[in-house]
C-alpha cells in the first residue's frame, strides 16, 4: 500500500497532553511540533489513496481534541509569485490576469485589491490549456492536497452547517 506525506497545520500550540492524546487518536505515524505559536504534524500514512490518508489524519486529529486548519501547501499565489514560476515578468501576468493580454479566463483571484491571491493549480491548468505552456505542473496528488487546506481553512472560518447549505448550493 502506498504511503502519503504531508502536513497538518493546527489551531494552536501543542501542550505536553497533546502529544499523548494524539498518540492515543491513532496518529502514531506522525511527528508533531510547534512553531511560530502554531501546532502541527508532519504525517506518514499508509493508504490506498491519498484521500484516504487525509481523511483519517483529520479524524483522528479532531478525535485527539485538536483542530487541523490548513494543509501545508503552496497553492495560493501572489501574480509576482506566478511570475516566478511561469518565468514570466510581473506585468506580463498582471495584464493576463486583467484580461488586456491572452485569450482571457485567467483563473479568478481568491481575494480582492492588491492582495490578491490566485490558485496555482488553476493558474498552471490555465497557461498549460490557453497558452500551451507547462509551467511546473500540478499533479493529482497536490491538487487534492490544495483543496483539502482550502477545506479545512473555510471549516475554521465559517460553521459547519453554514458550509454545508453553501456546498449544497
Amino acid at each position: 500500500m502506498p504511503v502519503y506525506e504531508f502536513t497538518m497545520v493546527l489551531d494552536r500550540d501543542l501542550s505536553d497532553d497533546d502529544y499523548d492524546r494524539l498518540f492515543e487518536a491513532g496518529l502514531d505515524d506522525c511527528s508533531p511540533g510547534s512553531e511560530n505559536g502554531h501546532g502541527y504534524i508532519a504525517v506518514t500514512r499508509e493508504a490506498p489513496r491519498l484521500l484516504d490518508a487525509i481523511v483519517s489524519a483529520v479524524h483522528d486529529t479532531v478525535r485527539a481534541g485538536l483542530r487541523p486548519v490548513a494543509i501545508e501547501e503552496e497553492d495560493l499565489l501572489t501574480l509576482g509569485q506566478i511570475a516566478e514560476r511561469s518565468g514570466r515578468t510581473h506585468e506580463s501576468v498582471r495584464l493576463l490576469a486583467a484580461g488586456r493580454r491572452g485569450p482571457g479566463g485567467f483563473p479568478a483571484a481568491v481575494g480582492a485589491g492588491n492582495a490578491s491571491l490566485y490558485s496555482w493549480a488553476a493558474v498552471s491548468d490555465w497557461f498549460a490549456e490557453k497558452l500551451g505552456v507547462v509551467v511546473q505542473p500540478h499533479d493529482a496528488n497536490a491538487r487534492l492536497l490544495a483543496a483539502a487546506s482550502h477545506i479545512l481553512r473555510a471549516r475554521a472560518l465559517a460553521p459547519t452547517e453554514d458550509l454545508a447549505l453553501l456546498a449544497s448550493a
